[in-house]
C-alpha cells in the first residue's frame, strides 16, 4: 500500500504545481481616463501691444500709449493654440465710461501646432479722439483676457 501512495501523491503534487505555473496572471483594465489622449491646450493670450504702427507680421513696431487726436491707435494680440472657433473681441471706453468701439475678429489659426497667432484691432477716428484716457480690454473666446490704457493728448 504504500508503493501506490507514494506515485499518487507525487502525480497529485506535480499537477497542482504544473496549473499554478500556468495560470494566466489578470492584468487589471486601463483606467480609460489615462487611456485617452490629453485634451489639448486651451488657446490663451499671451501678448497686448499698443501702438502707432505695425509691420506686415500685424506686430507694434513703435509701441506708444500716448496718441494725438487723429492718430490711428493700433493694438496687437498675441494667441496661442487658437483654433477654428478661437474668437477675440475689443472693447474701447473712454474715461467717462462710454464705449467708444467695440469689434470681433475669429483669430488666424496658427502655421503650426501650438504656435503663436497676432490679431490686429486698429482705432481710427477721421474727426480725431477727444482728449482723455481710454481703457482698451481684450476679450477671449467671451473672458477678460487683459487691459491696456490709452492716452489721447493734443
Amino acid at each position: 500500500m504504500i508503493r501506490t501512495r507514494f506515485p499518487l501523491a507525487v502525480i497529485l503534487t506535480l499537477s497542482t504545481l504544473t496549473a499554478v505555473g500556468c495560470k494566466k496572471e489578470e492584468v487589471p483594465p486601463a483606467d480609460s481616463a489615462a487611456a485617452a489622449p490629453a485634451p489639448p491646450p486651451a488657446a490663451a493670450v499671451t501678448t497686448i501691444e499698443t501702438g502707432k504702427h505695425i509691420d506686415a507680421s500685424k506686430r507694434i513696431v513703435d509701441t506708444a500709449s500716448t496718441f494725438a487726436p487723429r492718430d490711428t491707435m493700433y493694438v496687437s494680440v498675441v494667441t496661442t493654440n487658437a483654433t477654428p472657433t478661437t474668437t477675440l473681441k475689443s472693447i474701447v471706453t473712454h474715461e467717462s465710461g462710454a464705449v467708444v468701439d467695440s469689434s470681433t475678429q475669429v483669430v488666424a489659426m496658427p502655421a503650426t501646432t501650438g504656435g503663436t497667432s497676432v490679431t490686429e484691432f486698429h482705432l481710427v477716428k477721421p474727426t480725431g479722439w477727444p482728449v482723455g484716457s481710454y481703457t482698451v480690454e481684450i476679450w477671449l473666446d467671451g473672458q477678460s483676457a487683459g487691459t491696456r490704457t490709452l492716452t489721447v493728448k493734443r
